[in-house]
């Protein structure tokens, strides 16, 4: 699907609408492709998201159309620059619904910038397990009741043998990753089907 695309005679350039953009990226072939749909729908029930991990902007294109469904507003950390890649976020950068970071989400700095309750986190990061790990210890239990967690590639192995812990060297690292937090939280995750696979966790609501 092409996207469609608006003069603005104010600015003098092109521009396109969220919608359009997110239909888009639900078009091309990508590795987060299949998943999309999900983070659309938990995205137009989610007043605060955080997106940890940009990249071209799949995500977060998806991310933001659901946001100006609920209402609400996404903040994205990376260690790049996406918010100047034309062909990814660039375009979109002065999106007044998305606040863009760059730099370590597990940085203080990075942490105190951010929500301290946030509605709906998704996380695609480095997929290591002591950073993933460290990711649910520092986000998790910044989730709202009633809020979710999602984490992308649990069926992954990355691209170094030293990803995962030396005691579970057969278990993809994120899988592992939330595993052993959520023994620790005294939570549970579910891994959703597909081809990477998509880690979910639920907040349950206060009574």
């Amino acid at each position: 699907m092409a996207l469609a695309r608006t003069y603005n005679p104010a600015t003098g350039g092109i521009t396109s609408t969220l919608v359009d953009a997110c239909r888009d990226r639900m078009d091309r072939e990508s590795d987060i492709r299949e998943y999309l749909p999900l983070l659309y729908e938990y995205a137009c029930k989610a007043r605060v998201i955080v997106e940890l991990g940009t990249r071209k902007g799949n995500s977060t294109l998806v991310l933001l159309a659901g946001a100006q469904v609920s209402g609400g507003h996404v903040w994205s950390v990376d260690v790049d620059p996406c918010d100047r890649d034309p062909e990814g976020m660039g375009p979109l950068a002065g999106c007044p619904l998305w606040t863009f970071t760059r730099g370590d989400d597990l940085h203080p700095a990075v942490l105190a910038a951010l929500p301290q309750e946030i509605d709906l986190l998704f996380c695609d990061t480095s997929h290591f397990y002591k950073e993933t790990l460290a990711e649910c210890r520092a986000y998790v239990p910044r989730i709202a009741p009633g809020g979710t967690a999602l984490f992308h590639d649990t069926k992954l192995f990355p691209w170094t043998a030293s990803a995962g812990p030396a005691s579970a060297p057969e278990v993809p690292p994120v899988r592992q990753a939330l595993d052993d937090y959520c023994a620790e939280a005294g939570l549970s995750w579910e891994d959703l089907p597909g081809e990477y696979g998509m880690g979910v966790i639920r907040v349950a609501r206060r009574d």
